[in-house]
């Protein structure tokens, strides 16, 4: 039986690749020189009803004939009637990305975000990574996109890193391999692409590639046991797609100038050769300065080295220019072309993008599902970092509350006052009116709107903060990035301290819950952090 059905099974995937590979080669014998070159691009696109942006995207997909675009920011609506026209627009049907890091809020006004990506490296159950990333892969497919770019595989081991942070799984590589995997592996069973980034590794940057070409001064054996690990893990586990970062590695290149995205060591060598991986390789954006102001004609040097997909040049009609006067040269070969041409056809063709009809794309809303799975995150990610007896919560009496930091609203006073009587106090008036014996709840407060804002403690928050912990029964949370526990490591002992991430409304109410013994602490800290550990 079981022979039986293994020869139907291969049967029919032969009969699938035999297809994949007659309608690739038939498009691409039919397809100009322009048509191919093409393809390589993808564009960024903003569907935010910019009437002049929209003309010139379709001034790409019609007279550039660019392989796909990336949407940027703008609105839910839009982003579907662009998505059909566009589509209607192109000869071949076109590869539609989108970065969805926390979910389709990473891009578009009007959605709700899903956690960063260092908040789900505080679970214990992969399964709710899963969930996620299918969650997110079934909203995103339904609204006509293809691609994704995450999960980021970076790991975080620079604490100031000014760009990757709470985009990380964390600093430990095996848990950002673990997490990494479930992400991919929902977002793919959706229908959806991963392109895991910022190869070869981004996360002991101290620079943002965006202004500048950072150095990674790791050693060979460092990258390949902690950098390099993670995307091991997902091209074993069928990884579809990888985005080479603007990185100057020295230890990989010989050279502190080279962007490793530029770099047929890199690309070639190492990531194909070495790593076996055969899926599609994306550079991150040509128009950042990491990598223009390094190099000349960027696009054109990157698909030398043996990228696919030239994303966002920032001189499209040049980088078209200077592959096709290289090819005519005799400096591109027609094999090289059509390597990278029809990998992406494939890509398309596995994408059904063969058979899509392409004016009909809905929106999957937010719903209770989605609400029920963001509850579970927000539980099960709480980590609580230390306590002692008074914990959890016992008082009937009183309760006082400080808020530190950048407060969004009063969530955390009302879910408090589910519980128990709680009063809000200011710092001044906590430690100058009340009695040292009375419990206190802190609330250590930062702006997790975007991962990219600077999550941290003022010198006045740290000192108002160093007082407030020389009373009896304080429990202190914190809303923000664990490495502000780096900050208050020294400043005295608490009842209880607990990581609850980000100011969301599910979060909030699940510190309450967890402050009163509502619920069990089944979160580790994703990184580490001085003291705590």
């Amino acid at each position: 039986m079981f022979r039986f059905l293994f020869t139907i099974l291969l049967a029919a995937s032969l009969v699938h690749s035999q297809s994949q590979q007659s309608w690739v080669d038939s498009l691409y014998t039919q397809m100009t020189l322009d048509q191919k070159i093409g393809q390589l691009f993808m564009v960024m696109a903003y569907p935010d009803g910019n009437n002049s942006k929209k003309m010139a995207t379709s001034y790409q997909i019609q007279k550039q004939n660019i392989g796909g675009v990336l949407f940027s920011k703008g609105t839910i609506k839009q982003q579907l009637i662009d998505t059909r026209d566009y589509q209607n627009q192109s000869s071949v049907p076109l590869l539609i990305a989108a970065d969805a890091e926390w979910g389709m809020a990473m891009r578009l006004t009007d959605i709700s975000a899903y956690p960063y990506a260092m908040t789900l490296g505080a679970l214990s159950d992969g399964d709710l990574v899963y969930a996620l990333g299918k969650r997110i892969g079934l909203r995103k497919r339904s609204m006509g996109v293809h691609v994704t770019f995450a999960p980021v595989l970076d790991v975080n081991s620079q604490s100031n890193n000014p760009i990757i942070g709470v985009r990380s799984f964390g600093d430990d590589p095996r848990n950002v391999a673990k997490h990494g995997i479930a992400f991919m592996e929902g977002l793919q069973a959706a229908g959806l692409w991963a392109v895991a980034k910022h190869f070869p590794g981004h996360g002991a940057a101290k620079q943002d590639s965006h202004l500048v070409l950072p150095i990674i001064s790791s050693s060979k054996e460092v990258l390949d046991s902690i950098d390099l690990l993670p995307f091991r893990y997902l091209i074993d586990n069928k990884l579809k797609g990888i985005m080479v970062g603007h990185l100057a590695v020295p230890s990989l290149t010989g050279n502190h100038t080279i962007p490793v995205s530029t770099s047929s060591t890199v690309l070639n060598d190492l990531l194909q050769n070495k790593m076996g991986f055969n899926g599609l390789i994306f550079t991150d954006a040509l128009n950042m300065n990491g990598i223009t102001s390094s190099t000349n004609n960027p696009a054109l040097k990157a698909f030398m080295a043996g990228a696919d997909v030239l994303l966002i040049p920032e001189d499209l009609t040049k980088s078209i220019s200077n592959i096709k006067s290289h090819y005519i040269a005799g400096k591109i070969t027609p094999a090289r072309l059509a390597l990278s041409v029809k990998k992406i056809l494939s890509a398309k063709y596995q994408l059904t993008l063969d058979q899509s009809k392409r004016d009909f794309y809905q929106f999957l809303p937010f719903n209770s599902v989605d609400r029920y799975l963001l509850q579970q995150i927000a539980e099960q990610s709480l980590v609580l970092v230390n306590h002692n007896e008074d914990f959890p919560i016992k008082t009937k009496s009183n309760l006082y509350f400080v808020a530190l930091g950048i407060q969004n609203d009063n969530t955390f006073l009302k879910a408090l006052g589910k519980f128990t009587r709680v009063r809000e106090l200011s710092a001044f008036e906590a430690t100058t009116h009340i009695s040292p014996n009375e419990t206190l709840v802190v609330g250590i407060y930062a702006d997790t709107t975007t991962p990219w804002k600077k999550q941290y403690l003022s010198t006045t928050s740290l000192q108002q903060l160093k007082k407030l912990l020389k009373y009896k029964d304080v429990h202190v949370v914190i809303f923000a990035k664990p490495y502000v526990l780096h900050q208050i490591s020294n400043l005295g002992e608490c009842s209880s301290l607990l990581l609850a991430h980000q100011q969301e409304a599910a979060f909030i109410n699940a510190a309450a819950q967890m402050l009163f013994g509502k619920i069990k602490a089944l979160g580790k800290l994703p990184v580490t952090t001085v003291g705590f550990d």
